[in-house]
């Protein structure tokens, strides 16, 4: 349902970015940027030892640098959403919380003089996991223990912007931070604003 509802804001975000051209501003054209999104996580290639629930609502924040109108380059933070781990008397055995770091580089391309620019993000990652047990008892039955993994993966992103003065956008974007069985790979569905500082 939270899937559903987020892409409908942002059919409505795209609806309402291309019915108002007239509007429309170029971005600056280089410096600092600040962003940050919030939106909807997935986990997967991840197992648990009992049912385990993931979905829900995370975010990001991005502080980067624009050299000219098509290239930038960024490091971020995102925080996911927790994952509840239960035993098969659906009691809640522990949470693991997953967190990542990313430095990438981003293609910007900017669309004719309306405004929006669509851009691919591509760099490095690292996910951690960290499982923290609720039930001692719970987690027994299960064979659940508390634990930290790492992993180091490749980080990419797809999105829009659209700059409604040449600092401002709004930014509809899609990411990923890729790590392995014990971390779990994560990603981020998210709507966010974006502000050149300098």
């Amino acid at each position: 349902m939270q899937d559903k509802q987020l892409l409908s804001v942002i059919g409505g975000a795209a609806l309402f970015i291309f019915a108002i051209p007239a509007f429309a501003v170029m971005s600056a054209p280089e410096g600092w940027y600040l962003e940050a999104n919030g939106g909807s996580t997935t986990l997967t290639k991840k197992n648990y030892p009992g049912p385990s629930s993931s979905s829900g609502i995370g975010g990001n924040a991005n502080v980067g640098y624009k050299f000219m109108p098509y290239l930038a380059a960024e490091i971020g933070y995102s925080r996911y959403a927790n994952t509840n781990v239960k035993n098969d008397a659906d009691t809640t055995a522990g949470t693991d919380k997953h967190y990542s770091y990313d430095i990438a580089l981003k293609g910007i391309v900017p669309i004719a003089a309306s405004g929006v620019e669509a851009f691919a993000k591509l760099g490095g990652e690292r996910v951690t996991s960290k499982m923290s047990i609720s039930n001692s008892a719970a987690a027994a039955d299960i064979g659940l223990s508390s634990s930290q993994h790492s992993a180091t993966g490749l980080y990419w992103g797809l999105g829009a912007q659209y700059y409604f003065t040449p600092e401002f956008a709004v930014v509809g974007q899609w990411q990923q931070a890729q790590g392995d069985s014990s971390s779990g790979t994560l990603a981020l569905l998210s709507l966010g604003l974006s502000a050149i500082v300098d």
